[in-house]
């Protein structure tokens, strides 16, 4: 079928209305949201520490559903959870699944044996400590 030149797709592309919330600290949270705004991404920053950081969003406990709702996490396209803590990554990263139903969830763990049971209870698990091991071992 041909399609007719009078036709408008009004579709959004999903880079248009992706939005991403990234619920971190410290460094990685500020370093991902800097990173996925160069991409032309739309980003929320959930950070206990936000008024410390250059980075726009919320200044909140990410383990706190008011909070989380009053950031917007529930229109989320993906969360990214990168907190320095595996446990607090993976309750959080519960919570946003359980309350907002979210489910493009990229979590943060820095230890390697908890990457398997991260992507057991339906995340997307990425391992710090075997991205820098990586990273290390290519270079030389």
């Amino acid at each position: 079928m041909t399609p007719n030149p009078t036709d408008v797709d009004d579709r959004s592309t999903e880079h248009e209305t992706s939005s991403y919330y990234v619920l971190g600290s410290r460094h990685v949270g500020p370093a991902v949201a800097r990173r996925l705004r160069v991409n032309d991404h739309t980003v929320c920053v959930l950070d206990e520490l936000n008024g410390r950081s250059e980075t726009s969003g919320f200044e909140g406990d990410q383990i706190d559903v008011q909070t989380l709702e009053t950031a917007g996490v529930g229109a989320a396209s993906a969360v990214v959870v990168a907190t320095e803590s595996d446990s607090r990554n993976l309750l959080i990263a519960q919570l946003v699944r359980a309350c907002f139903d979210v489910t493009n969830i990229i979590v943060l763990t820095n230890v390697p044996e908890h990457f398997d049971m991260f992507r057991e209870a339906g995340h997307n698990p990425v391992c710090a400590t075997s991205a820098l091991s990586d990273a290390l071992v290519n270079t030389i």
